[in-house]
């Protein structure tokens, strides 16, 4: 027989008992102790796992349970008492180094799987689950943050606006996208030929771009390139993957209406125009199949691609040009050009 000290607690109050127990040979516990005494036998009895040292509980039928401080003790016991444990997987398993390393490699691994397709899809999920008049006023906020903060109005006259207007219009017409796109021209000092896409379907074109542009045509490109950034919310799922919490809560509670506190991260985003090469590729490819159906070869935009990407390098700037925040243009320009 073997003793060991441990409290034990009638599972009735929060009272604690100091009490012996006693590991008898025929596999039987015996708990002593003031006012204490019984005997039940191996069968009956439950020894949770160890945890490193943490106090180890044994329960007992009708709610009661001993707890135990000496753990090395209790395992010593346990090798020789009643039926085969399997307290001790778990203690062996956190005290062998390989295992510890193995779980790292495992976790670091299933974090690269979540951070690499996890998140983008769960970002997805939520930029298109969100209503319609959560991305029209996630579009008009931040437009209006950065008037306030970064642009001014538009310096093309009132007929120059309106001709970029009616071929625009007509370039849209053309694609068949019903969604309600509206160009906006604004201006801002630092910011560069530069152009994006809000949410609500506002296309923002500096005066810097339409200056820069050969062709108007090569403005149209553009424009379809963010009608790209759009159509697939490119803006709202890079915004949510950047703000992993948020993504991934909406995802998995279905409550969409907490990514609306993401509009205030909006704004610089936009300025910033980080999207990823993916989002890019995608967009540009949007853009290529918009030219096709509008009748207009999608040489324009690379055409603009080039003559952005060659004023660039002429300012060597760190403004926010469209082409410092994008992928590299000469890749870009064989996609759109088919390769060739």
């Amino acid at each position: 027989m073997t003793e060991l000290s441990a409290t034990y607690f009638d599972g009735r109050t929060s009272q604690p008992h100091a009490v012996t127990l006693r590991f008898t040979e025929d596999n039987r516990l015996s708990v002593v102790g003031d006012g204490v005494g019984f005997e039940y036998a191996a069968a009956q009895v439950v020894i949770e796992p160890r945890v490193a040292n943490t106090r180890r509980f044994i329960r007992l039928p009708a709610d009661q349970r001993c707890e135990v401080a000496d753990n090395d003790a209790l395992d010593a016991i346990l090798k020789t008492w009643g039926p085969r444990s399997r307290s001790s997987w778990l203690h062996r398993l956190e005290t062998s180094w390989r295992m510890v390393l193995l779980a790292t490699l495992i976790l670091g691994a299933l974090g690269w799987v979540a951070i690499r397709y996890g998140l983008p899809a769960a970002a997805k999920h939520v930029a298109f689950a969100l209503p319609e008049k959560v991305t029209q006023r996630l579009g008009s906020d931040a437009l209006s943050t950065l008037d306030k903060v970064t642009f001014t109005p538009s310096e093309l006259t009132f007929e120059r606006q309106k001709n970029l207007q009616v071929a625009f219009s007509s370039f849209l017409a053309k694609t068949g996208d019903p969604y309600p796109y509206k160009i906006v021209f604004r201006t801002a000092k630092g910011l560069g030929a530069n152009a994006f896409a809000l949410p609500s379907g506002e296309i923002v074109i500096t005066d810097e771009l339409v200056q820069l542009a050969g062709d108007d045509r090569e403005i149209l490109g553009v424009v379809a390139h963010e009608c790209g950034h759009v159509v697939h919310r490119h803006a709202l799922r890079a915004l949510l993957q950047n703000s992993a919490v948020v993504a991934v809560f909406s995802f998995i509670s279905g409550d969409v209406s907490g990514a609306t506190a993401l509009g205030g991260a909006l704004p610089t985003f936009l300025l910033q125009n980080k999207f990823s090469r993916e989002f890019e590729e995608e967009a540009d490819a949007e853009a290529v199949q918009r030219m096709r159906r509008a009748g207009l070869e999608p040489k324009y935009l690379a055409d603009m691609l080039e003559r952005l990407s060659a004023k660039h390098h002429e300012r060597k700037s760190k403004a926010f040009d469209y082409i410092s925040t994008h992928p590299p243009t000469p890749e870009r320009v064989k996609a759109i050009n088919g390769g060739s």
